[in-house]
């Protein structure tokens, strides 16, 4: 079950590896506090880091990671894709679950 978070805005706190598209450092705060909206839990606190590896043979070289502590649980969530963009839809999508299944779970 799914609630709408309505207490405080919480400051997602995004970290992006220099030389990545600026612009990620917006799209993925507003991706994860989308996620972050779908519980009545209080969020404690929300990182972010995207990174890059730099071998050109790398399938998905960008990776996206997330922690966000709710209510005193951290929940982790990490996705890889080709681009900046794809990793944080898929790890908006994932962070949505894992915080679903602590909010089920208790």
């Amino acid at each position: 079950m799914s609630h709408v978070h309505d207490e405080v805005q919480v400051q997602v706190q995004v970290q992006v590896r220099p030389g990545m598209e600026p612009a990620l450092r917006q799209y993925a705060q507003e991706k994860v506090a989308a996620a972050l909206q779908h519980t009545a839990r209080p969020i404690l606190f929300a990182r972010v880091r995207l990174d890059r590896i730099s071998n050109p043979a790398a399938t998905r070289p960008v990776t996206a990671r997330a922690e966000v502590d709710v209510n005193g649980r951290v929940v982790h969530a990490e996705a890889a894709a080709d681009t900046g963009y794809e990793a944080v839809d898929l790890l908006q999508d994932r962070l949505r679950g894992r915080i679903d299944a602590v909010t089920e779970t208790g």
